[in-house]
Parts: C-alpha cells; structure tokens; sequence
C-alpha cells in the first residue's frame, strides 16, 4: 500500500482512458462525411457509433476477467496496442464492412485497456486518495469524448475523416509509451500463461454488490446517453440553432459531466454514503431530463436542464468504480467487476436511446421520452437503496 499518491502516474493512466474514448468521440462529428464517401445507410451508421456497446453488453465481464487473470498492465497496454490499430485499419476502408470491422477492433481493445486501468490506479493511490483517484477515473469518457467531438469537426476540414483516424491512433500509442513507461514500477499480478477462469466469472456474478454495480451503471449510463444524444437535434429542430452551435452545446453538456466525477471522491471522502450520493445525483438527473424533454419551455431552460442531468448526474460514476475495490469478491477480481459494471453500462446505452427513438416517434412529443428515462431512474433508486443495505451489513460503507 503506498503512502502517497504517485499523481504522475495517476494522471497518466488516467490518459490512457481519454486516450481510448477518443475513438468514441471521433464518429459523431464526422458522421456526414462518412455516408457520403463509403455509402453507408442509417443503419450503418448507427452501427459505427454503438458497436462498442454491442461488444461489450457481449462480453465486458470476459474482457474484465482476462485482465485479472494475465495481468492489468499487460492487457491495459495491448488494448491501447489493438485500439490503435483498428482506428488506423479503419482508416484505409473502402467499404462499410471494412469499416465496422476495424470498429470491432478498436472495440475490444478499448475495453481491453479501460476494465484494467481502474486497478492500476489503486496501485499506486494511497489509501485516503482511493476515492478521489477512482473519481477522477470516472472522468475518462467524458473527458475524451467531448475533446473529440469537440475537435473532429474542426479537424476534418484538413484532414478529413481518414487522417482524423489516424491521429487518433497515434495520440493512443504515444499514451501507450508513457503507460508502459508508469507500470514499470507497479507491481505485476495476474498468472501468465493460464486461461481465462469462467469460476471467477461466476464468483463475480454470484455476488450481489457487483451485480446492483452494473445494474445501477447500466440504467444510468442509458438514460445518460438516451437524454443527451439528442439534445443537438432538439436545439436544431425547436430552436432553429446552427448544427455547428448545437454540437458545441451538445459537447459542453457532455463536458460539464466530468465536474460530477471529480466530486464524488471528496464528497465520499465528507461522509455521504454510496447510496446517497447515487440517488441525490439520480433525482438532479430526474428534473433535468423533464426539463430537457417539455416541449413547451424556452431553449435557455432546456439547456440548463442538460446542464443539471450531466454536472450532477456525474457523481455516479465516480461512485460506482470507488464502489468496485468494495464490492469484488477479492481485490484481484477488480477487473472482473469493472467488465461487468461496462457489460451492464453497454446493454442500457444500447437499449435507452433506442426505445426513446421509438416512444418519441410515435407520439411525436419529446416529453414522451420520460416514459423511458423514468422506469430507468426509478431503477437506479431502488438499486442503490440495496447497496446501501448491502454496504452496511458488511460495514464497509467507508472501506479501508
């Protein structure tokens, strides 16, 4: 246990999760470009946005379970290794199956690096910073997400969407020098040379602390997603705003997420219990995502409400992976619950956002939306009411 925070090499760990949620980001933008040029229907590209999702509402508890089977360095670094490569095959498609292939890859090396980081990083926290480094951690996607959406557009003025692919790749491989530079002195774990242990898969799943962990990320990150995707088409279609203006908007909104996940830590640290911080986030997420969706109030409110469901509803993050060292069966589990947390994560972005497209579509009010994201809050509630219970049986409500 180090007694003090090796912040250098937290803070390039930390990297290394921006680093693969450029390749998140860097689609959205470009979106435009890339159905004109490969000819890809809306199906299509759907498909290169939520392919992660697939990936990982596929797998992630697998992806989390190699990792602590051969070791988080390894695997954190040959997932920043793969990442890179898919973006940079990516950048050579002529044709959109090439395309969602390479974003196959560049999946599963994303998912790769980020359910082994998390430990890293307790690795060299001292024991008061573990919450404050696992906050700043929950900061990853929104960080490098809204850096990209942010700059691709800009960017693919000069360097198109391919150049725009390899730039990507190779910011992640300069990150992957400078982590494997920092592990060098973190202790190794896993056993090299042993296969993937579906008992430690089971041993994970048998437990209820990381299964209410997925089940609370997943109904947040899907109302997450769901409210905030289509805040740019709202501000379009109600509001008349430049697609320009209301990416940049849509952008900032996403950003403002990260202030949430650099406060749980210290708010944690206060004395607020998961459980509390869970729900007081999820009823901010609540009134903002009503405020989002009424048709009839003004653009400012609506864009307040945004603000309000992103900033606040970022304390859950944080809390949820400062809750993984709690809730593993043991610490070298970690990784393991960290997948399942991201399989549970990618199942809800994958279905929210779908359903409220259907809901909205058939009623043609945006404020039907709230038949969807409600259920999901509710979820998150009565999730985190039984962590809570759960935490305090065991009395680690403030683990050591």
């Amino acid at each position: 246990m180090h007694t003090k925070t090796s912040w250098p090499k937290a803070g390039t760990f930390f990297l290394a999760g921006v680093a693969s949620a450029f390749l998140v980001g860097k689609v959205s933008a470009v979106l435009p470009l890339l159905r004109a040029e490969l000819g890809l229907s809306l199906f299509q590209a759907g498909l290169v946005v939520s392919i992660f999702n697939l990936i990982a509402g596929c797998g992630g508890v697998m992806f989390g379970a190699m990792a602590d089977r051969f070791g988080h360095a390894r695997i954190g670094l040959a997932g920043l290794v793969v990442a890179a490569a898919g973006s940079l095959i990516g950048s050579f498609a002529e044709t959109p199956a090439m395309l969602l292939a390479s974003r196959v890859v560049e999946g599963g090396g994303f998912f790769m690096a980020t359910v082994s980081i998390p430990p890293l990083l307790l690795r060299v926290a001292a024991q008061a910073d573990r919450q404050k480094v696992l906050g700043l951690w929950g900061a990853y996607m929104p960080t490098g997400t809204g850096i990209m959406m942010l700059t691709s557009g800009l960017l693919a003025a000069y360097l198109g969407w391919r150049g725009i692919w390899v730039l990507t790749a190779c910011l992640i491989l300069v990150i992957a020098v400078f982590v494997a530079l920092a592990a060098r002195s973190v202790r190794s774990t896993g056993k090299p040379g042993t296969s993937i242990s579906f008992a430690d898969v089971r041993r994970v799943t048998r437990h209820r602390g990381p299964l209410l962990l997925a089940l609370i990320f997943g109904a947040y990150a899907g109302q997450f997603l769901a409210v905030t995707a289509f805040i740019p088409l709202i501000l379009v279609e109600h509001a008349n705003w430049s697609l320009a203006a209301a990416g940049t908007a849509g952008a900032g909104i996403i950003a403002i997420n990260i202030i949430g996940n650099l406060a749980s830590g210290p708010v944690l640290d206060a004395g607020y219990s998961r459980k509390a911080v869970i729900i007081f986030a999820t009823i901010a997420m609540i009134i903002g995502a009503a405020l989002v969706m009424a048709d009839g109030l003004p653009v400012a409110v609506r864009v307040c409400g945004g603000l309000l469901f992103s900033a606040v509803g970022g304390l859950i993050p944080g809390a949820l992976f400062s809750g993984t060292a709690v809730h593993a069966p043991s610490p070298g589990l970690m990784s393991t619950v960290n997948g399942l947390m991201m399989q549970g994560s990618s199942i809800g972005q994958a279905l929210l956002p779908t359903l409220v497209s259907l809901v909205v579509g058939m009623t043609g009010l945006w404020a039907s939306a709230l038949l969807v994201t409600m259920p999901a809050a509710l979820i998150v509630i009565f999730a985190a009411y039984g962590l809570g219970r759960l935490e305090n049986q065991n009395s680690v409500e403030h683990p050591a």
